[in-house]
């Protein structure tokens, strides 16, 4: 390549450096679905040489990583990925002939680039086969998960069964009122199996017992549609927070009782009140933060209460660009030195999914545990507040008194905005 360009072919590589690296992977024919979302990167096997886990793209960077080849912008990409030298891969990534390629010149580079984008075509035909039957893949499993959500929650018993009543007791020992609560929105599953995925071989069954059962739900149409269910599995023996000790069978590891099923995105768990009749709502991450926040906000009949089931789909992602630096947590990197730790920021995407607030709402408040990592989430409820804001609308966040939470707010606290 030469370094006395023209300004044509100056303006032309300055296009193709403008493509954003992720584009250049697709515009080279692969598609992004196939590699695994981690942090802000995506990773898995090189498309060029394998591997299982060599390969990443960094967008907020800008540039690839392939530890059998090096590393680059996206022209060094779609270099690595075609064959292809400097000039001939900028072609590629802005689709246009180079400013300085006279009809019939260079006859054998011609045929190299029909050649590569025939290879383009046919890794875009296989990747289009793969995706689809990606796809269908998971649409069939989704739809397995949702059966068995639905069958779970109508063999369920309502909060108030005289019979079945673990659900109303766990609330009760963990200090909740849950006099406001419908008594379809939490229920008791008298005998739910926790199912845990085992290293080495299939998911095993290591325990049975009562469970409470909440749905996520979607509104949709002025009615819930129901995407998944929650489940925190109940031993009222085990004080403070009345949950089995559960570990995994091979290494030992205290394991979550409280467990996902179906899809959370873009939902969330009602827990007192109704949407649609409520100009105010209160959202939080889990359903004793809702029940906690409503005792200490009097249960006022404007608002609904429900819970998120986390931070990312109360608040919504970051921008991939949008990071902080943590102040005192740090990364290992190779060689054993340590880096400072990049965490989500402050602005939010705001294509991505995440609780639905209708336009009618006038107030939201978002709630934070003081128990919970305080930089990240403090991040979380300023990104919250922006993704969520309106003309017309108030969005305020709380957190609950530093080292608690909301499920276990005691009145004589002080408590802190966010």
């Amino acid at each position: 390549m030469t370094r006395d360009r023209s300004p044509e072919m100056d303006a032309f590589v300055a296009e193709a450096k403008a493509v954003r690296v992720e584009q250049a992977f697709e515009r080279c024919g692969y598609s992004l679905s196939r590699l695994r979302r981690t942090g802000g990167e995506y990773v898995g096997p090189c498309p060029a040489c394998g591997g299982k886990d060599r390969f990443s793209i960094a967008p907020a960077k800008g540039v690839f990583n392939c530890r059998g080849f090096g590393g680059g912008d996206a022209i060094a990409l779609a270099q690595h990925l075609t064959g292809q030298d400097f000039l001939d891969a900028c072609e590629i990534l802005i689709g246009q002939e180079r400013p300085d390629r006279a009809d019939g010149d260079d006859r054998e580079r011609r045929e190299r680039l029909r050649a590569a984008e025939a290879r383009i075509a046919e890794q875009r035909r296989v990747a289009a086969a793969a995706d689809a039957k990606r796809e269908a893949g998971e649409n069939e499993y989704r739809a397995r998960e949702m059966a068995r959500c639905r069958e779970t929650f109508a063999d369920s018993f309502g909060l108030r069964d005289e019979q079945h009543d673990d659900a109303r007791r766990y609330l009760s020992a963990r200090g909740l009122d849950i006099t406001a609560v419908e008594n379809s929105y939490l229920r008791t599953h008298p005998r739910l199996g926790f199912f845990h995925k085992l290293e080495r071989g299939p998911s095993r069954l290591i325990h049975t017992g009562p469970a409470m059962v909440a749905p996520f739900v979607r509104p949709e149409d002025g009615q819930w549609r129901m995407i998944g269910l929650h489940r925190t599995w109940i031993d009222l023996d085990a004080a403070p927070k009345f949950r089995p000790a559960l570990r995994d069978p091979e290494t030992g590891e205290s394991l979550a009782t409280k467990k996902m099923q179906g899809s959370k995105a873009g939902g969330l768990i009602p827990v007192i009140g109704r949407l649609g009749t409520s100009t105010r709502m209160v959202a939080g991450e889990g359903i004793e933060t809702a029940l906690g926040f409503a005792a200490f906000d009097g249960h006022r009949a404007d608002t609904f209460y429900c819970a998120a089931g986390d931070l990312g789909n109360l608040c919504g992602k970051a921008l991939v660009t949008s990071r902080i630096r943590h102040p005192t947590l740090r990364r290992t990197i190779k060689g054993g030195a340590t880096r400072p730790l990049m965490v989500p920021g402050f602005e939010p995407d705001l294509d991505a999914i995440c609780l639905p607030v209708p336009d009618h709402i006038v107030e939201l408040v978002l709630l934070g545990d003081g128990d919970s990592e305080v930089v990240m989430t403090r991040a979380a409820l300023r990104r919250g507040v922006a993704r969520h804001a309106r003309d017309g609308r108030t969005v305020l966040s709380m957190f609950a008194p530093a080292g608690s939470d909301w499920g276990e707010y005691k009145p004589s606290r002080e408590l802190e905005t966010a």
